[in-house]
């Protein structure tokens, strides 16, 4: 029985396309890349051979103590690493490397010939062009360690970011946030100098980026429900509250796994908000700076991530997302107030906007009163009172609306003496 043979075509293309490596020797490769044959410049063999001898290591040889200091050298080298692939990467795009290796651009030599995931290679040329030209502060402390990969990486996100000229100056206070912080709070960093720099700019860009935001809840086949969705920060904020609250384990011999236990809460979450009761929903927490109340340096409590200046606006008005005023003592921070209770509606006042609005007073909007926030009309922050006369239900987008300038107050023309919310002029 003859094998089948493959098509002669078909192998040519195979091996144009493939990363053919061949041992030159125990510290260095023989690479062909697109026919081209090249060995390395030999600069990297000592390193090559420091690995192996690592990998070869007994590290149950010596101290833990020895171990955990080996362990921080490690990790330092590896973001200095990071920075050399990042420069001859650099290097190898602008003098065409690539056309040498037959392909038409460095992303796609990235892609077939080191086997990269697109959006990998597309963040690591991004981030090689990026500090070469606009962050060499950055360059210099992902080569001395200072900072990691996927730092340099959260920092560069600054230069597509407008006032992209600004956000360059501030390299340095992003670098402090770097080296003292996760790549995530690098880019909420970033984003966040970007909107005190550019309110309206960002506010538009927020806007922009919010109307992505989606929740598809759908039936099966069999009966049950998919649930699939993409929330702004302070809703995915509440809703993880919530979540971990209802689907701690009941007791000890409570065996659901985590997911199991977040299905079951939806549906007692579910019953809390048909039943009208929010009892049991651990509130999300907002901590600010009593000399900030500007809303500069507001972060959530639980991770520490900036709070944008819509959703600081929106806290400040609703104990659901529950403020705490801080001043710094020495070097610890105190609570002055704990949800700025002086200032939230009473549940005797909420009764009482419940029978007199009845819902959202924004025009034309249904949205019933158990589900809207009690809202200053003057700004608690300018000397507006926790009273009836100043106060107002909102639903949370409308209230979100009032905040970010595109909805106002005036007087309803059809009951003297009410006040209702319609689109701001500026914005109409």
């Amino acid at each position: 029985m003859t094998g089948h043979r493959p098509d002669p075509g078909v192998v040519h293309r195979f091996r144009r396309h493939s990363l053919c490596v061949a041992p030159r020797s125990k510290t260095g490769h023989m690479f062909e890349m697109g026919g081209v044959t090249g060995s390395g410049s030999g600069m990297l063999d000592r390193l090559t051979a420091a690995v192996d001898e690592l990998l070869t290591a007994d590290h149950r040889d010596g101290s833990l103590v020895d171990l955990v200091a080996d362990i921080a050298t490690l990790h330092t080298q590896e973001q200095r690493l990071a920075a050399v692939k990042l420069a001859m990467i650099r290097v190898c795009d602008a003098d065409g490397g690539h056309h040498l290796a037959g392909f038409a651009t460095t992303g796609s030599m990235l892609t077939d010939e080191l086997h990269l995931a697109p959006g990998h290679w597309q963040a690591m040329l991004k981030t090689a062009r990026i500090l070469a030209t606009t962050f060499p502060a950055t360059a210099q402390a992902l080569k001395d360690g200072q900072i990691s990969y996927p730092h340099a990486v959260a920092l560069a996100r600054a230069k597509a970011k407008p006032p992209a000229d600004r956000l360059a100056e501030a390299e340095p206070l992003l670098l402090e946030v770097a080296a003292a912080g996760s790549p995530a709070m690098v880019r909420a960093a970033v984003d966040r100098m970007a909107e005190l720099l550019e309110p309206e700019q960002h506010d538009q860009q927020d806007q922009e980026i919010r109307q992505r935001r989606y929740l598809n809840v759908s039936q099966t086949l069999d009966g049950w429900w998919a649930v699939d969705g993409h929330l702004p920060q302070e809703v995915g904020q509440r809703l993880n509250a919530a979540l971990e609250e209802f689907a701690t384990p009941a007791d000890p011999a409570d065996t659901r796994t985590a997911p199991q236990r977040r299905a079951d809460a939806i549906a007692d979450i579910a019953d809390a908000s048909l039943d009208g009761e929010t009892t049991g929903v651990t509130a999300v927490t907002i901590t600010a700076d009593a000399e900030h109340l500007d809303r500069v340096g507001a972060t959530f409590d639980d991770t520490g991530m900036p709070v944008g200046l819509s959703t600081y606006d929106v806290a400040v008005c609703q104990s659901r997302l529950t403020l705490v005023i801080s001043q710094r003592t020495g070097i610890r921070w105190s609570p002055l107030a704990v949800g700025r209770l002086n200032r939230f509606a009473t549940p005797a006042q909420r009764a009482a906007l419940h029978q007199r609005d009845h819902g959202c007073v924004y025009r034309g909007c249904t949205r019933p009163a158990r589900r809207c926030h009690a809202h200053h009309i003057v700004d608690w922050r300018d000397g507006g009172v926790t009273d009836l006369s100043n106060m107002v239900l909102l639903c949370a987008y409308h209230h979100r609306m009032i905040h970010l300038g595109r909805a106002e107050f005036t007087d309803d023309p059809e009951t003297p003496g009410r006040r209702i919310a319609v689109p701001s002029r500026r914005h109409s």
